[in-house]
């Protein structure tokens, strides 16, 4: 038997709720992306072996899964494409799933995506790189219950307009915050105040949800640049402004006056994103990526929304 997995990867658009007065935290928003991917293939084998890229990380993953579910098998795992880690695209999270969907397929082991991903350390926060794995689409989650502290319940979901597009810049800065720095970071925060946070439960209920479903892209757009401002303002005190860098401000400025209709960070960035119409992506990828090769260079391409998550097929050899 052999398993083929390919994912989706993430785009973070915020948090509702920093202050946790209510019982609950954080609170995600997030959209599914087509690109880039984790590619792997699993299948029976002779012996344990692991090939292709992070071979080390993708070992630590497997050993994981092994100790929690009493297995040993002997499996070759070919990891042949990844998510760029530390940028802000969640690769943790798809590169974990993949393993331990593909494993649990392989052993028989009988487990629900989200019971693996509590499994597998996964989810921690939020369930957004959990449900876009598993469905796709734009989804909210009803943040983490603070006495079970259980995976976050998936509160919305909502395929998202094919015919809306995403502008993806990496800049070459700083890797952003992940593992125990990530921890530190959210232990030292302090509690955003509600105001904020009725804010931002206003400008999600009111505006961007509807807007979504309405598939205006301005008020969309508007939505989410505010709730981006309020969430980064907050984050402030961990990534020293509402932007992961100086150099993140400025390409965001840089992306509003190209023509986006909503801008903002995805989690710890460095990546940022620009929401855009089908018809502008081009022109608008052309101009930021000028912009970036004349200041620090970087990545930049086009991804559209993926509405089904990750692709998993089983076949027999």
């Amino acid at each position: 038997m052999k398993v083929k997995i390919r994912t989706p990867a993430r785009l973070h658009l915020g948090l509702i709720d920093m202050n946790g007065d209510l019982g609950r935290m954080f609170g995600g928003l997030g959209v599914c992306i087509d690109r880039p991917n984790v590619i792997l293939e699993a299948k029976q084998s002779e012996n344990f072996s692991i090939e292709g890229k992070e071979v080390e990380l993708t070992n630590s993953i497997a050993q994981r899964f092994f100790s929690i579910y009493h297995q040993q098998p002997k499996i070759t795992i070919k990891v042949v494409e990844t998510i760029p880690p530390h940028v802000g695209l969640g690769s943790g999270t798809q590169l974990t799933l993949a393993v331990a969907v593909a494993l649990a397929k392989l052993t028989g082991v009988r487990a629900s995506i989200s019971e693996l991903a509590v499994a597998m350390g996964r989810a921690k926060r939020t369930s957004v790189g959990t449900t876009i794995f598993q469905s796709g689409g734009f989804v909210v989650d009803g943040g983490k219950n603070q006495k079970t502290n259980g995976f976050p319940p998936l509160i919305y979901r909502q395929p998202f307009p094919k015919e809306w597009r995403f502008v993806v810049v990496i800049p070459n800065v700083k890797e952003g915050l992940s593992n125990s720095q990530e921890n530190h970071a959210f232990q030292e925060l302090t509690k955003m105040h509600s105001d904020d946070v009725g804010q931002i439960c206003r400008l999600t209920m009111l505006k961007l949800l509807p807007a979504l479903a309405e598939k205006d892209i301005e008020s969309f757009g508007d939505a989410l640049t505010k709730i981006q401002v309020l969430t980064g303002n907050h984050f402030a005190q961990a990534q020293g402004g509402t932007y992961s860098s100086p150099v993140a401000e400025k390409c965001i400025d840089f992306m509003k006056k190209a023509g986006a209709y909503g801008v903002g960070q995805s989690s710890w960035g460095p990546a940022l994103y620009a929401i855009v119409k089908q018809q502008q992506a081009n022109q608008i990828h052309t101009k930021i990526k000028a912009y970036l090769r004349k200041s620090v260079g970087g990545e930049v391409f086009i991804a559209k929304a993926n509405n089904k998550g990750a692709t998993i097929k089983v076949v027999e050899d």
